[in-house]
């Protein structure tokens, strides 16, 4: 009877798939041998199974899951079958716009961090004409850097987007002028979360108007803290005629979300401005 039938080896070698595959199949009732030696065990499989085998093989390829094959192979008929594939058909479909969706997010973020290598030196200040934004907050100052992650956070979950803060420059704290004069003390500074959806409709929106800033790079890895090169900032605006014109603006540029090393970490001070 043996001659008749292909060993588990056998038909392993000819599916290109292990033999502990096939004794898998067996322990859940999927493909069961023909025939088990009873003094050997040894399992053995008729040609017809064979091709059963190359079917369960296809329906993986297509991304069905073991219980829905094995539902297939229970009392299937041309109905049962097309309304199978359809519910696949739908999945991938899904599947595929769902990697569509989190490919332009990567492909933003790549764009961002490739422009990073472009960025003007640290302490040099550049004239930026900036459109109204928005930003999501509680609009309350917080009391160092634990308070400050806290409220990060909290903010982040008002976001129905995939992965908003990593590789973006989003997260930031706002405040009055109080954050250009000298300092060893936190600065009491609002967090924010810039949102790139403008049409998004929560009770923690708040505009950023547009209009001139001065904007800066700077060495550092924190919010609600003085910078000595902040008094570039100020010693521009004396030599040009400049004021403040609303709230000063710190955010993160390259942080422990992008690099274990301090020195590579980078800030910017936004400072919305007009003439004197």
């Amino acid at each position: 009877m043996h001659n008749k039938l292909l060993s588990i080896t056998q038909l392993a070698k000819l599916r290109n798939l292990t033999s502990e595959t096939l004794r898998y199949y067996d322990r859940i009732n999927l493909i069961k041998p023909n025939y088990v030696d009873p003094n050997t065990k040894y399992r053995y499989y008729s040609i017809l199974q064979y091709e059963e085998l190359g079917t369960v093989k296809e329906l993986r390829q297509l991304g069905m899951c073991i219980n829905d094959i094995t539902s297939y192979f229970n009392d299937r008929n041309f109905k049962k079958s097309i309304e199978i594939f359809e519910k696949y058909q739908e999945t991938l479909h899904s599947e595929i716009s769902e990697k569509m969706r989190l490919e332009k997010v990567l492909n933003k973020k790549v764009e961002f961090l490739k422009q990073l290598d472009s960025l003007s030196p640290v302490n040099t200040i550049t004239e930026l004409t900036l459109p109204d934004r928005y930003m999501i907050t509680f609009d309350e100052p917080t009391g160092g850097p634990h308070e400050l992650a806290l409220a990060v956070t909290e903010l982040e979950s008002h976001l129905n987007e995939t992965a908003p803060i990593v590789a973006s420059d989003r997260v930031g704290a706002y405040g009055n002028d109080s954050i250009l004069d000298e300092s060893q003390d936190y600065i009491p500074l609002s967090p924010f979360i810039f949102i790139e959806d403008d049409d998004i409709q929560s009770p923690l929106k708040k505009l950023v108007p547009g209009g001139l800033y001065l904007s800066m790079y700077y060495d550092g890895d924190e919010l609600e803290r003085y910078h000595p090169s902040f008094d570039f900032i100020k010693e521009y605006m004396s030599e040009h005629n400049l004021c403040l014109n609303g709230d000063i603006y710190q955010i993160f540029k390259i942080d422990v979300t992008l690099t274990s090393y301090l020195n590579e970490t980078l800030m910017e001070i936004q400072v919305p401005v007009k003439k004197i």
